[in-house]
């Protein structure tokens, strides 16, 4: 077993019932579809990516909100 499949099952061990219940549906579209990758981006949108991944090298990030505003609403 791989460490990060280790470090996620560490995780849902310390989980309740409850949280369970939350992420069972995440956990099931992500096993049962197969992981789509958007190719067709726009220029803008890949202006973003590349600010993202320039600060995240930086040890920062970049809020969501900042880039969309209803992100956290």
């Amino acid at each position: 077993m791989s460490e990060l499949r280790k470090e996620i099952h560490g995780y849902i061990d310390c989980l309740s019932e409850n949280e369970l219940e939350a992420i069972k549906p995440i956990l099931t579209l992500l096993a049962d579809e197969p992981l789509r990758i958007e190719t067709d981006l726009t220029e803008e949108e890949r202006e973003i990516i590349a600010a993202g991944m320039e600060e995240y090298k930086k040890g920062g990030f970049i809020p969501l909100e900042s880039i969309v505003p209803r992100a956290g609403r």
